[in-house]
């Protein structure tokens, strides 16, 4: 593609991000909205599908699916289990773990407890 070309593509590439910005914060519908402005809805709605096209080109690469399969690896906590059967002095309720701790608890532990819950919550 040559230079003339590219900068045609990028004006008009700019010119639809503003119609398209005008028109989303409008209390009208996009049909209506292109009425009103004389812009054909099937233009709006194919600059709108290169706009969105364009943006998802240029956000990062997603993880691919092995990455994603990878198994989690929890940290190795010591429980001193002497202290198995006091009573928690803390209680945490989480949608994806609970965590109590008991009195008496070495800082080192609970840093680690929470270090391990930063990385799955």
């Amino acid at each position: 593609m040559d230079e003339v070309t590219q900068v045609k593509n990028r004006f008009r590439m700019e010119h639809w991000i503003q119609i398209i910005k005008d028109c989303q914060p409008s209390d009208l519908t996009v049909k209506e909205w292109c009425a009103q402005n004389e812009i054909k809805q099937q233009s709006y709605y194919y600059w709108l599908k290169k706009i969105r096209k364009a943006a998802c080109e240029q956000l990062p690469a997603m993880q691919t699916e092995t990455e994603l399969s990878k198994p989690v690896e929890f940290a190795k906590l010591q429980v001193n289990p002497s202290n198995q059967y006091q009573q928690s002095a803390v209680m945490i309720h989480l949608p994806n773990a609970s965590v109590e701790v008991a009195e008496g608890t070495s800082k080192e532990t609970i840093e680690a407890v929470l270090m391990a819950l930063k990385n799955i919550c």
